[in-house]
């Protein structure tokens, strides 16, 4: 076995990063609101159900590979000619998704703080400082999770009593009226974004100082975490804007921007823009360090910091040649990018573990 990254990780500090990670798609809540409108609360909770079925097979590669990452866990169940072949699909996969997360941080923060900043610029900003935690390593990137997802928490929930006059409970109404098919396209939606995107996990989990049991725990409970907390934002944002959430791009900022403070509050979407900012940093982080361990895999070398650079350069290139506009973006992320995520995030990971349960590999472990 070859560890790369050598730093280690505590288990809270895992199960912080995993909530923080799915909190951080407060951002991406217009991607279901654009099908489901009001009825967005349904298929938030459905996704939520269905994606304990992915935790559970990420649950169990942890286990039954417990000192290998993702890569590593295909050499082994699939041979090297294979391994190497889905090691450079996932490569890929997250190469697009830092860029994506990059692409929604620089529009997100055009809009509501430096409209006159060309995009190219805040995306070197943000790549810039990125690249400086992921040489730092995962000791590095998971100190802040805690911090992070624990204000996150605490700024929705102020939010929310902040915003209660502006609540109108007429505004989940009609219930249940669409077609069956959006509650599927929806649900498939939050599955595959942002809740299956914790397949990137299984790359970091060998720097994590946990048992068994304790991977089950933190595993869950950041999942349960951060899914409460995505669920508490729709539910806020529907009970303010009703059926007309899908017209706006961050129906969120929407929602307190809408909210009668008094001069003294009355820009207190700022701080949310702020936190939402911090958030979904540090998921292109996570995103950003999974991309340059991959490619030092690739490549069998251990000093990945010497990739980190070249890698962060081709992150900027790629993200500004993905999407001619942010509406093809939108319409990308609602029709298409869920299907192909399903393969990556679900389909080869259940069939690995399928793989190795025939193969008995002999460092399973019960769990």
């Amino acid at each position: 076995m070859m560890r790369i990254d050598k730093g280690r990780i505590s288990g809270k500090q895992f199960m912080f990063a995993i909530a923080c990670f799915i909190q951080s798609s407060g951002l991406l809540t217009s991607f279901v609101s654009g099908v489901t409108k009001q009825d967005s609360w349904l298929v938030i909770l459905l996704g939520s159900i269905f994606s304990l079925l992915m935790l559970w097979v990420y649950r169990r590669l942890m286990i039954v590979f417990p000192d290998k990452n993702l890569l590593e866990i295909f050499e082994e169940t699939y041979g090297k000619v294979i391994g190497k072949i889905l090691g450079v699909l996932y490569l890929f996969f997250f190469f697009t998704l830092s860029a994506l997360n990059l692409i929604d941080l620089g529009n997100f923060t055009k809009l509501t703080a430096t409209r006159e900043t060309p995009m190219v610029v805040l995306i070197l900003m943000c790549i810039v400082v990125a690249a400086i935690a992921v040489r730092g390593g995962i000791d590095l990137v998971g100190k802040y999770s805690t911090a992070f997802s624990v204000v996150a928490v605490v700024i929705v929930i102020i939010s929310t009593l902040l915003v209660v006059y502006q609540m109108d409970f007429e505004n989940f109404l009609p219930s249940f009226r669409l077609p069956i098919i959006k509650y599927i396209q929806g649900t498939h939606i939050v599955t595959a974004i942002p809740f299956g995107e914790l397949v990137v996990f299984l790359m970091i989990h060998p720097n994590v100082k946990q048992s068994n049991k304790e991977i089950t725990k933190n595993l869950f409970i950041g999942f349960i975490l951060g899914a409460i907390t995505v669920f508490m934002v729709v539910l806020r944002d529907i009970a303010v804007l009703g059926n007309i959430m899908d017209v706006f791009t961050v129906p969120s900022l929407v929602t307190l921007h809408l909210a009668n403070f008094g001069v003294s509050m009355s820009r207190i979407e700022i701080l949310f823009a702020i936190i939402l900012i911090i958030l979904l940093f540090f998921k292109i982080v996570i995103l950003y360090y999974v991309s340059v361990i991959a490619m030092a895999h690739l490549f069998k070398t251990k000093a990945y910091k010497r990739l980190v650079l070249s890698a962060g350069a081709f992150i900027v290139f790629y993200s500004m040649t993905l999407y001619p506009s942010g509406i093809a973006h939108s319409t990308s992320g609602q029709e298409t990018i869920p299907f192909l995520w399903t393969v990556y995030e679900f389909i080869i990971p259940l069939v690995t573990i399928i793989v190795a349960k025939f193969k008995k590999n002999p460092k399973k472990q019960e769990a």
